[in-house]
């Protein structure tokens, strides 16, 4: 009967609201493991949809989820009933409340900053939509410390051209356990952003691009860098600007371009002229050596830069569907010396069987990734990384070079019952650490009648030893409606 209502639900939504062809809600990213898995099964079987950035928009994944409507029914049918909340016009569209207790204070994977000492949490996330083109997004987590606005904005425009401003988060990867530039390591910052809700042109061209304020460093570069003159900093809060593109090269390519900007804050004063020399130059205005600054003002160096090329491809073996993936991420200018790259790679099998996913993800990144001279917290916000969680493994100003590698599956036990284990190793190549390992998994249970709202129920191991060789374990119950 379920899968009857979701097929009928699908099909009202897909002719009454996707073709309105306006503004849409977001999907959320990193806290509904369910729904997100599902989502990342269609991406990876269907054609000339692979989508680089998250959060993924309700009605892009929607269009997508048509695709494979005869090719995989039961996906489908699935995907259309988790779906139907977050494409109606309005929708309380999830919530979910933790009870966990831990040891040691370790940094939960990509929890923007929450640790294993995080005791209790509350996630939910609400929109509305009024008309074609303008809507509201309220959603957060608020744990016994602190309230962390993850989608909260109000959003505007039309089908191509989304802007959304507020809380508004950015994931620039096709990786799922990691990225290399931007993630939901690190709390959430008020930004201003334009993104396409379709995709332009048979290329399947898509965009998103921001702009940001983090939150304050200890030190920001005042001057200099010139010789025998001591260094001056003063605090403030950096600017970030991320721009994403990606297209489709074939039916089963995709080729995705990923850059991000820390500039200015505190004393570091940034004209326009700054900024497009910085962006369409990065060597010559981001990589200003001593002798260099002798001749040049000391601020005229723009800040820091990342950027990442990434690719996606998926096809079947013998009736195996499978997705390569891999990404070369830079600072500043490709190369090697005193340049820091990063090069990653991963392979998913969505369908092993019926009930069963494999992904394998690796990464590995040189010296000096995520720090930069003028930022004395290099490429930070509230203490955490951006970027890959495995940048936030190591003393805070050893930028170690390292290299990380996780696998992840997912089980369905039975209709209503599921197992979600990932497996985690990194290795910081400098002496003074070990090699770090952690296991988590998750057991998720649906209820057959719902229990003060409860719609499902679970817990979470989460164990291992970290870099230091210091044992950690936690332990989490949850709750979803």
């Amino acid at each position: 009967m379920l899968k009857k209502i979701s097929l009928l639900v699908g099909m009202a939504i897909s002719t009454n609201v996707m073709a309105k062809g306006g503004v849409s809600p977001y999907l959320p990213l990193n806290q509904v493991p369910e729904l997100e898995h599902q989502v990342q099964r269609l991406l990876a079987v269907s054609k000339n949809t692979h989508i680089m950035s998250k959060p993924y928009k309700a009605h892009d994944i929607y269009r997508v989820l048509q695709t494979v409507r005869h090719t995989y029914p039961e996906l489908y049918q699935t995907l259309s009933y988790q779906l139907s909340p977050y494409v109606q016009s309005d929708a309380g569209a999830f919530a979910k409340l933790t009870i966990a207790a831990g040891t040691k204070n370790k940094t939960l994977p990509n929890q923007r900053g929450q640790t294993t000492k995080t005791n209790l949490i509350v996630e939910g996330g609400a929109y509305a939509n009024f008309g074609r083109h303008f809507g509201v997004s309220v959603a957060g987590i608020a744990n016994e410390d602190e309230i962390l606005p993850t989608q909260s904005f109000v959003y505007l425009g039309y089908k191509y051209a989304q802007l959304d401003i507020g809380y508004r988060e950015h994931w620039y990867s096709p990786f799922e356990d990691s990225a290399m530039l931007l993630s939901t390591q690190a709390k959430t910052t008020p930004s201003i952003t334009i993104s396409n809700v379709e995709p332009i042109t048979s290329f399947n061209i898509r965009y998103d691009m921001f702009i940001s304020q983090m939150t304050e460093q200890s030190g920001i570069l005042e001057s200099t860098k010139q010789r025998d003159v001591a260094r001056q900093f003063k605090s403030g809060k950096p600017y970030l600007f991320g721009l994403h593109t990606s297209f489709a090269a074939t039916n089963n390519l995709t080729i995705g371009l990923s850059r991000l900007m820390q500039f200015g804050g505190g004393p570091r004063s940034v004209t326009l002229k700054d900024f497009a020399e910085g962006f369409f130059t990065p060597g010559n205005k981001d990589n200003i050596t001593t002798s260099d600054a002798d001749e040049v003002d000391a601020n005229y160096e723009l800040g820091d830069q990342l950027g990442s090329i990434t690719f996606e491809y998926n096809n079947s073996l013998y009736s195996l569907p499978f997705e390569i993936y891999g990404e070369v991420a830079l600072e500043d200018t490709l190369g090697g010396g005193s340049r820091n790259n990063a090069y990653s790679l991963g392979l998913f099998f969505p369908y092993v069987t019926q009930n069963h996913s494999i992904r394998f993800e690796h990464s590995n990144w040189q010296g000096g990734w995520y720090k930069n001279d003028l930022y004395l917290d290099g490429n930070r916000n509230s203490g955490n990384v951006i970027g890959h969680w495995g940048g936030d493994e190591h003393n805070y100003t050893d930028y170690t070079p390292a290299k990380s590698m996780s696998v992840n599956w997912h089980w369905q036990l039975t209709s209503i019952e599921t197992l979600n284990t990932t497996i985690r190793t990194l290795e910081n190549k400098r002496d003074g650490y070990k090699t770090g390992y952690e296991v988590q998994t998750a057991y998720t249970r649906k209820l057959s009648k719902p229990i003060m709202g409860a719609q499902s129920w679970g817990a979470e191991l989460y164990q291992g030893k970290d870099v230091y060789g210091e044992t950690f374990a936690r332990l989490a119950v949850f709750a979803n409606f």
